[in-house]
């Protein structure tokens, strides 16, 4: 019953174009009102052990995705890893191999569409990892010609005053950065 909250997340990837804030608005409606009449249902009937088996599944549920998490198995890692081989095909037909450290960005999740909250990052340098201030003057101009190619999918090392900028390697020279608490909700 608790499948399609937890498709969201793997599903996104697939048609990022859609409407998710609402399609996941209706989902989520969609299983409460199915949860509630269950639960009604068989309360209604006196079948205590599937009330229990109802109110003990999320429970379980729950620790069972923080189980895979804690295991490094997140909806992020199994995207990146069944989508990886594409943007290094990208990265390579757009920027060859060259003297300078490549730095490539793509758009991760743009649940508003007007604003990118999590962007990858594929940086051959790994100096986006490093603390804010400590790279190179040759990756801050990358970065800049980077930004001036595709504003939406710019990297922003140094947010506003109420926003949190977080860097995370997920893969070989590639990184995903979110930017929480977004100053610019549409």
């Amino acid at each position: 019953m608790l499948l399609p909250l937890l498709g969201q997340d793997w599903l996104y990837w697939i048609a990022p174009q859609w409407d998710w804030w609402t399609v996941d608005l209706f989902v989520f409606l969609a299983t409460l009102i199915a949860i509630a009449g269950s639960l009604c249902f068989n309360l209604a009937l006196r079948r205590w052990r599937r009330v229990l088996s109802l109110l003990t599944a999320p429970l379980l549920l729950l620790f069972a995705l923080y189980l895979l998490g804690t295991a490094g198995i997140t909806s992020d890692n199994v995207r990146f890893t069944l989508t990886r081989q594409a943007y290094l095909a990208e990265i390579e037909r757009s920027d060859p191999p060259g003297s300078e450290p490549r730095l490539r960005t793509f758009v991760w999740d743009d649940t508003f569409r007007a604003k990118t909250y999590s962007t990858l990052v594929y940086d051959e340098s790994d100096e986006i990892a490093l603390p804010k201030g400590a790279q190179s003057a040759a990756w801050q101009q990358r970065l800049q010609k980077s930004c001036l190619e595709n504003k939406k999918e710019c990297v922003n090392l140094d947010p506003g005053p109420d926003e949190v900028v977080g860097v995370r390697k997920i893969g070989e020279h590639f990184y995903i950065l979110d930017n929480s608490l977004p100053n610019a909700f549409p």
